[in-house]
């Protein structure tokens, strides 16, 4: 009872009978909700890291011809593709360092193209950085397994075909030593067009992000 008669001397909320003052109530109420609303923020701001988001904002199939080979692991692929891809860093307070971004695209789980690359940056909180990543090759080898060949002869018929984006790369959340190993795939429709002809719309996709598990990431 002690604590209980000290704060009802010093003017709490509630008179020492029990009976309370509504608009004492209610400021004393305010305070508490507001300390706890940043103390929340400030455990989302400091304590907890989200990982970036990724999407694929647009993207453009100027050419997509395979040669199938006899056996198919010996085909070979000519393609030009260009893709628009947002990388938004969530964090209140923590910026994150990537280590360059490896880029490879495949066609039924077999990789065409690894040639590209995005160089290392420094990642702002709440920022969204955006890359535009082009690659194309003519008779370029392609591993395909039989159904891979069948695959591109049905969705060359619609000219619409599925390409996968994949990123590698290592990130360091500031603030934090730990470096963490993260993987980005995209699975992409990709219509074929000529680009002096028609421009098509690309439905924007989310990606799909896979990170290490384990203690700082």
């Amino acid at each position: 009872m002690a604590f209980w008669e000290d704060w009802c001397k010093r003017g709490g909320c509630c008179d020492c009978d029990g009976s309370c003052s509504g608009k004492d109530c209610a400021i004393w109420t305010a305070v508490v909700a507001g300390v706890g609303g940043l103390v929340v923020l400030l455990v989302f701001a400091f304590a907890l890291v989200f990982t970036p988001k990724v999407r694929a904002e647009d993207a453009v199939l100027q050419r997509f011809a395979l040669a199938p080979g006899s056996p198919a692991s010996n085909s070979t692929i000519s393609y030009n593709v260009t893709v628009t891809l947002s990388l938004r860093n969530p964090n209140l307070y923590r910026g994150i360092n990537y280590d360059p971004l490896a880029v490879a695209f495949s066609f039924n789980g077999s990789r065409f193209d690894e040639s590209a690359t995005v160089p290392a940056f420094y990642h702002r909180p709440r920022k969204t950085a955006t890359f535009h990543i082009t690659v194309g090759g003519a008779d370029k080898p392609v591993k395909l397994a039989a159904a891979g060949v069948t695959a591109f002869k049905t969705q060359n018929a619609s000219a619409k075909f599925n390409v996968d984006l994949r990123l590698d790369t290592v990130m360091r959340y500031k603030g934090r030593t730990t470096r963490c190993p993260l993987a980005v795939i995209c699975p992409l429709q990709l219509q074929l067009v000529d680009p002096e002809v028609a421009a098509t719309v690309f439905q924007r996709t989310k990606c799909t992000i896979l990170r290490a598990k384990m203690s700082g990431c």
